[in-house]
């Protein structure tokens, strides 16, 4: 059991009609002009109703008893109720209600049959629907006329009509700043533009499919414990886990590039740090002795290299022997240290 709306004197529109706790509406396809500015169902209007997940059915109404003129009007409203569900998006396979707004009488059901008839050379029997009291509605199913039936509590006597689709009640609740009529779906397709037919499924093929559903959802589907929760505190559901999973991991490789900059960063200090240790571990002389190192160090090679020349030289004393030449070099070094 579902419920709706039907409304002609504005348009409540889709975020209203759901937070007030309605989710199909029946909508009209012809115009209501200025007193009614609300009454026709446009492709925006139907768009925003689609988009808040609010489901459309069609009625064609201009004047309450407009049926009276029989299968001519039929054809011509049919074919353009038709144009006008097109238009909004709708289709082709759905059913119209056409309106007896009045307290028909049996008399008045041969005309109002007629007209049904002639909706249906546009419609196709199976699509052509009838809105009005109990008698009506229930003289036109009985005829074959129509095939669809969405009853108002009006001109009904409290009868209530059990092949009805669609019941009319007598509240008018305010949604939106509109005035609507509240009305309550009796059947599961009842002419909505969105409805699917269920395929057909064995108890085994139930089953599996009720078990992949439990296993994405998590047991009565509220969730697994073991993902964790999500920001409003509920188990997260095996995509809602996949989803965190995810988001974590990028977040990790952002982390780790951000580790990879600062090893390098760390890499580079490292070898500047080696080079200063490197160069801090030569010998050095003490300061203000550092000052004169460079210089001293040359001193001391071109000594070094006198020295080796002496032995060579003609006509130094001691040339010869051993002890004046020892004693020389020794000198010499011993000068090189000072």
């Amino acid at each position: 059991m579902r419920f709706g709306l039907d409304y002609a004197g504005g348009r409540p529109g889709g975020a209203a009609i759901r937070a007030a706790g309605f989710d199909f509406v029946v909508r009209y396809l012809s115009d209501g002009g200025p007193t009614l500015p609300g009454k026709l169902l446009t492709p925006a209007e139907a768009d925003d109703l689609r988009a808040h997940g609010v489901s459309i059915a069609s009625n064609w109404e201009t004047t309450a008893a407009r049926m009276l003129d029989g299968y001519g009007a039929g054809v011509v409203d049919a074919r353009a109720g038709l144009a006008q569900v097109l238009r909004c998006g709708g289709r082709q396979d759905r059913p119209i209600y056409f309106s007896a707004d009045f307290d028909a009488t049996p008399q008045d059901q041969q005309r109002i049959n007629a007209y049904l008839d002639g909706a249906a050379t546009v419609l196709g029997r199976a699509n052509v629907g009838i809105y009005g009291g109990y008698w009506s509605v229930s003289r036109a199913l009985d005829s074959g006329s129509a095939t669809w039936a969405w009853q108002t509590d009006a001109w009904s006597g409290g009868n209530v009509e059990t092949r009805r689709n669609i019941h009319q009640t007598l509240r008018q609740p305010v949604v939106g700043g509109v005035v609507c009529d509240l009305n309550v779906a009796e059947t599961t397709d009842f002419g909505q533009w969105d409805f699917a037919e269920e395929a057909d499924v064995t108890p085994e093929q139930d089953a599996v499919l009720r078990d992949i559903q439990i296993q994405l959802r998590g047991p009565g589907l509220s969730g697994w414990p073991q993902l964790g929760t999500d920001e409003q505190g509920r188990n997260r559901t095996l995509v809602d886990g996949v989803a965190a999973a995810l988001a974590r991991i990028s977040e990790l490789e952002g982390e780790v590039g951000e580790l990879r900059t600062e090893i390098s960063e760390l890499e580079a200090t490292t070898a500047d740090l080696t080079e200063q240790v490197e160069r801090s571990c030569g010998r050095r002389w003490p300061w203000p002795l550092s000052l004169v190192e460079g210089p001293a160090n040359l001193v001391g090679e071109q000594l070094a290299r006198l020295e080796s020349m002496l032995p060579d030289l003609p006509g130094l004393p001691g040339q010869g022997g051993g002890t004046q030449h020892t004693s020389s070099s020794d000198e010499l070094d011993s000068r090189a240290k000072r």
